[in-house]
C-alpha cells in the first residue's frame, strides 16, 4: 500500500453524478428500444440521440475531485478527475506529526425561497485531520464513521505514526 486515494463527497448519488447516471440509463434505453420494437425513426438519429446521451452521462460521472497521498515518494496532490484522469500537481508532503479523527455535527438547512418547504436535518461528518508543524495540514471528510476510521488507520500505517 504505497498510495491513499480520497474522493471528495462526490462518491455518492448526488448532483452531477446523478444526472450522469440518468443520462446513461436514458441513452441505453434509446439505443436498446429499436432492438425489441419496430420504430419508424432513422437509425442514425437513434444512434446520435442515444449515443450522445450515453457519452455525456459518462463524461459527467467521470468528473470528481480528491486527494492522493503517495507514501513511498512522500508527496501528495489535490486533483480534479476528468474522464478518470487525475489532473493535479504533486507537492512534497510535510512531516506529519499526528493524525486524528474529529466528529463534526451541525444542522443543515436549505435557503427558503417561498416555494419549496424549508428542510433541515442534522448532519454528522467524520474528519481525518493531519497535523503538521502544530497546525491542520489536511482534512479529509467522510460521511460514515467506519470509512473514516479505516482511512485513518491506512494513513497512520502509511506515514508510520
Amino acid at each position: 500500500m504505497s498510495q491513499f486515494n480520497h474522493r471528495n463527497g462526490s462518491s455518492g448519488i448526488n448532483g452531477t453524478r446523478l444526472l450522469g447516471l440518468i443520462l446513461i440509463a436514458t441513452g441505453s434505453i434509446v439505443l436498446l428500444v429499436p432492438l425489441f420494437f419496430e420504430v419508424n425513426t432513422d437509425p442514425q438519429k437513434i444512434g446520435m440521440v442515444g449515443g450522445g446521451a450515453f457519452l455525456i452521462g459518462l463524461l459527467m460521472i467521470s468528473i470528481y475531485s480528491g486527494t492522493l497521498i503517495d507514501f513511498a515518494e512522500n508527496r501528495f496532490k489535490e486533483y480534479q478527475s476528468f474522464l478518470w484522469i487525475k489532473i493535479g500537481d504533486w507537492q512534497e508532503l510535510p512531516k506529519i506529526e499526528q493524525a486524528e479523527l474529529i466528529v463534526h455535527t451541525f444542522e443543515s438547512r436549505n435557503t427558503p425561497n417561498g416555494i419549496s418547504p424549508t428542510l433541515s436535518q442534522v448532519v454528522t461528518i467524520y474528519k481525518c485531520v493531519l497535523l503538521a508543524n502544530g497546525t491542520k495540514f489536511l482534512a479529509l471528510d467522510f460521511t460514515k464513521e467506519k470509512n473514516a476510521v479505516a482511512a485513518l488507520e491506512k494513513i497512520k500505517k502509511g506515514l508510520r505514526i
